[in-house]
């Protein structure tokens, strides 16, 4: 009988952390939700195409974390290039595979500047690098043939969001480097300008401070965040620029 007793104990603390991380997964997940569906891209429609900017993606082309549209990486590179028409096709959710239609979606021909947010869903789901890649390339070289400059973003480290389980972690900052090699060698390919937002877990400061650079479900950048995105754009494009 204490045997049983013991096996049973056992078994239970076992399972313990495992319902823990289920629960706050479950937690955090319904507050993305609700995060998704309070948050209205930055867009800017007008008859006026000087200076005309297309943002295609997922929820971080949406703003979705951040406090304001324009605290979003789109909203602050509109403010920062003068933008005179902001076009925001990006959806919560989308992956690589959905980048094509958001672009055949688009109303004008020809873009100053089309910003390119996605891989984080894909890195999320274990897709495959390699053919992530090749997938996105035929938009990243439609994007290039039809914008001034092309930008293009992934994820930061998905292994230093808070909403998945410690053990899971080191899996996605594996996965999470993998992307940015096999999206930054295309992106090179294709003549577009990748922003690499990996940070070493040591130095990153969504991991070090996450109450401040991630949003309340753990995932998504908060205004902050978003903030630190587009330096690192700024300091990419600079630097590109300058080749």
């Amino acid at each position: 009988m204490k045997t049983l007793f013991f096996v049973v104990l056992i078994l239970m603390l076992a399972a313990a952390p495992l319902t823990y991380w289920g629960c706050v997964f479950l937690q955090k997940y319904q507050i993305s939700r609700a995060l998704i569906a309070n948050t209205t891209p930055y867009t800017q429609l007008s008859n006026n195409y000087s200076k005309t900017l297309l943002v295609l993606g997922d929820s971080t082309g949406v703003g979705v974390g951040a406090m304001r549209p324009e605290d979003s990486v789109a909203g602050r590179l509109a403010a920062s290039v003068g933008a005179s028409y902001v076009e925001n096709r990006a959806v919560s959710g989308a992956v690589v595979a959905d980048i094509a239609e958001q672009f055949a979606s688009a109303t004008l021909t020809k873009y100053d500047i089309i910003l390119i947010q996605v891989g984080g869903n894909d890195i999320v789901r274990f897709h495959n690098p390699k053919a992530m890649a090749e997938k996105l390339s035929p938009s990243i070289h439609k994007a290039v043939a039809h914008s001034g400059k092309t930008i293009l973003m992934s994820a930061g480290n998905v292994g230093a969001t808070t909403n998945f389980p410690e053990p899971m972690r080191p899996f996605y900052t594996k996965l999470t480097l993998k992307f940015h090699d096999a999206f930054s060698a295309m992106a090179d390919k294709e003549g577009a300008v990748y922003v690499n937002l990996y940070e070493s877990p040591k130095s990153d400061p969504f991991r070090a401070d996450p109450d401040t650079y991630l949003a309340i479900d753990g995932f998504h950048p908060s205004s902050e965040g978003y903030g630190l995105w587009f330096e690192r754009l700024e300091a990419t494009v600079q630097e590109h620029e300058a080749k």
